[in-house]
């Protein structure tokens, strides 16, 4: 990557259109669906964005980084700080007042550093409230991991765990809903520096926008596209690993908490029973995702009548039964979880789990790993242990050791 070339206001190449009905249903498995770009007096509309854009008279659009349920996000180059910067573009209305509230908060953390914070806000017509924040390389990929060296892997770990640590003391949980949004999508790596590079130096790198008009079947009140997104390559990750994504995210001590859907597999089952949120609810997501960064795969298995929630009483046992009644999907709870009388399936253990994906381990590394996941994998969120106590817990220090983290 070597190629300076010019400044990207100088070059008149955004991409390629798709070409043929192939291109267009590749292009299909990588974007929002269209139908989320409604017409004028919709709330939950999207803002249509597309390349070569200016937003807010500095911010030119180059590529995309992705969407979620309640945002798009595009790599832009900041033409006054002649830097490269990520703008999460929200939904309307309030979507974005509880994220700038958190984060206000969180920047008063003693160490913020692995927290990916918001450098600047501005609102875009039709009341689309837009977040500017560094460029951050990619998130957990359960593909892509395998490629990762172990030590990588779990120095991602040592460092997110002490990253939850910082906003559990400062009182903040990271999601405080129905569900707990610790999960792949908002733990990320760094990456190298593209400042100074031209558009066609980073296309090169990153992979070419493919892309599309957003199908004139809606009244679309302005252009817009859908784009496919950036693909980073390893080559150009750091060994830094970040938080981000706090739309949910609480205080503690807040009355109100923010409403959401993240991936189910990540929550703690007393939350999907409509239990209070706590510091708790974070630990077991972040033992979801320690274990998909040693063994590229959940702890629990997933392919069973009821989803995740079977899985995971096949390997711990039943549920509590006074949460019989509590499932926060109504009609698709099974009364097989809170049979009392179920013992856990040795063919689901943790331990077996373990030893199945990571074989090449030795015993001794594979039972600290068992140990601490049974340590926080229970039911009571009183007995798993804080981020803190985690971090000095003998068999996760151990485990940590071993990769010189």
């Amino acid at each position: 990557m070597t190629d300076t070339g010019t400044l990207p206001m100088d070059e008149p190449d955004f991409g390629d259109f798709v070409k043929n009905e192939e291109e267009e249903l590749d292009l299909e498995e990588l974007v929002e669906p269209w139908y989320r770009y409604k017409t004028e007096g919709e709330e939950n509309s999207l803002y249509p964005i597309f390349l070569g854009e200016m937003l807010n008279g500095r911010y030119l659009v180059e590529h995309k980084l992705g969407f979620g349920g309640a945002s798009t996000v595009w790599m832009a180059f900041d033409i006054q700080d002649k830097k490269n910067v990520a703008l999460k573009v929200m939904r309307p209305g309030e979507w974005g007042v509880n994220e700038i509230r958190i984060q206000d908060e969180i920047k008063k953390i003693q160490d913020p550093s692995h927290l990916v914070t918001y450098i600047a806000t501005f609102v875009l017509p039709r009341d689309h409230r837009v977040l500017v924040f560094p460029l951050m390389g990619p998130c957990i990929d359960p593909i892509d991991l395998k490629t990762i060296p172990m030590a990588t892997r779990m120095s991602a770990a040592h460092q997110l765990l002490k990253t939850l640590a910082n906003l559990h003391e400062a009182g903040i949980i990271h999601r405080g809903n129905n569900h707990i949004d610790l999960n792949e999508r908002n733990c990320m790596w760094g990456m190298a520096s593209l400042d100074g590079l031209s558009r066609s130096a980073k296309y090169k790198a990153l992979g070419r926008p493919l892309k599309q008009k957003i199908p004139s079947i809606i009244d679309l009140w302005k252009q817009g596209e859908l784009v496919s997104p950036i693909n980073v390559p390893w080559e150009l990750c750091t060994e830094e690993f970040y938080l981000g994504d706090f739309g949910l995210s609480k205080k503690i001590s807040d009355l109100i908490t923010p409403h959401g859907y993240p991936p189910i597999q990540y929550c703690s089952p007393d939350r999907l029973h409509n239990q209070e949120p706590s510091f708790a609810c974070d630990i077991w997501s972040y033992m979801v995702v320690l274990s998909m960064l040693y063994l590229t795969f959940g702890p629990f298995s997933t392919f069973h009548e009821g989803g995740p929630m079977t899985g995971l009483v096949e390997s711990l046992g039943p549920l509590p039964e006074e949460w019989k009644g509590l499932y926060i999907y109504q009609g698709s709870g099974l009364d097989s979880w809170y049979d009392q009388s179920r013992n856990p399936n040795p063919e689901y253990s943790l331990a077996s789990r373990i030893a199945r994906f990571r074989p090449d381990a030795d015993p001794v590394e594979r039972q600290h790993l068992e140990s601490i996941m049974l340590k926080v994998f229970t039911f009571d969120p009183k007995k798993r242990p804080s981020a803190k106590e985690l971090l000095c817990d003998p068999s996760f220090k151990a485990l940590m050791d071993r990769y010189g983290c």
